[in-house]
């Protein structure tokens, strides 16, 4: 039996299982599957955090940012945070999407459009993340939270298959670095250097292996971070700046408010509002 439903959580229900959901690789952001109609469209939108559209049936064409892709039935996409995305329907389609945030850096997801695999261990994630979302049994959120953690490792398979493990060695340990200084001042020609690499070369194998610019990545890192930080501590907004590399408060309010579309205080606000 399916569901059509739109449920989004709140991290900050109780301290707790905030402190639970911080934990884990994945904490869920929201989760709908229902029907669409033949010839309907989804303009373009995007969300702060990863964004999974799976097809259980139908066809039509989706858009990552400048990159257009056709669906058709057990095919999904996988959407980093912040991209510009559509989706036109050229049949009737079965559709379940959920958005999650990813809370371990070193799990960088990649994008685009995937088949399932032969067990389609995608979908019975998926339902079984439905069926708590429905039933809301004790401990549902923390259950949801390690779905959502299976389904990253899962996608880590399917999105990043095994020849990505041998990676550049300078290039993972330029990565590595990259993670653990996000919020000092990094600089690209010295990464570059670090990794071996001239600077343009540096730049097309890091977006290439990663699916994202150098400095992108150092950016989504402090967004993740900042976000962490406004669902989960009671920090100033100026504090959470400066933890997370920006110069100041209103660097980051502007680069917050043009990554997400939500100024820091009203994200906070939506996740802490009914604490």
């Amino acid at each position: 039996m399916f569901y059509d439903l739109v449920m989004f959580l709140q991290d900050s229900a109780e301290y707790m299982e905030s402190r639970e959901g911080e934990a884990m690789i994945g904490t869920l952001e929201f989760l709908f599957h229902g029907q669409r109609q033949e010839g309907t469209y989804v303009s373009m939108h995007q969300h702060g955090c990863y964004e999974l559209v799976y097809y259980r049936t139908g066809r039509g064409t989706t858009r990552l940012a400048d990159i257009t892709y056709d669906y058709e039935p057990f095919t999904f996409t996988l959407i980093q945070p912040n991209t510009w995305h559509d989706e036109r329907r050229f049949e009737e389609t079965e559709v379940v999407f959920v958005g999650f945030h990813v809370n371990d850096a070193s799990f960088s997801l990649g994008e685009g459009i995937f088949q399932v695999n032969d067990g389609n261990e995608l979908e019975v994630l998926l339902l079984a993340m439905e069926r708590e979302l429905h039933d809301k049994k004790s401990h549902y959120r923390l259950k949801l939270n390690l779905l959502v953690s299976e389904l990253v490792v899962e996608l880590m398979r399917v999105v990043k298959p095994e020849r990505s493990e041998r990676t550049d060695e300078k290039l993972i340990y330029t990565r590595n670095f990259m993670n653990e200084h996000f919020n000092q001042k990094l600089n690209i020609e010295s990464l570059a250097a670090m990794a071996g690499y001239s600077y343009d070369r540096f730049r097309h194998l890091f977006k290439e292996t990663y699916g994202v610019s150098p400095g992108q990545y150092v950016l989504n890192r402090r967004i993740e971070h900042a976000s962490r930080l406004l669902r989960h501590s009671r920090l100033s907004v100026t504090a959470i700046a400066m933890e997370c590399g920006f110069s100041n408060d209103s660097q980051l309010c502007t680069i917050f408010k043009r990554e997400t579309g939500e100024k820091p205080r009203t994200y906070r606000e939506r996740h802490q509002g009914h604490a």
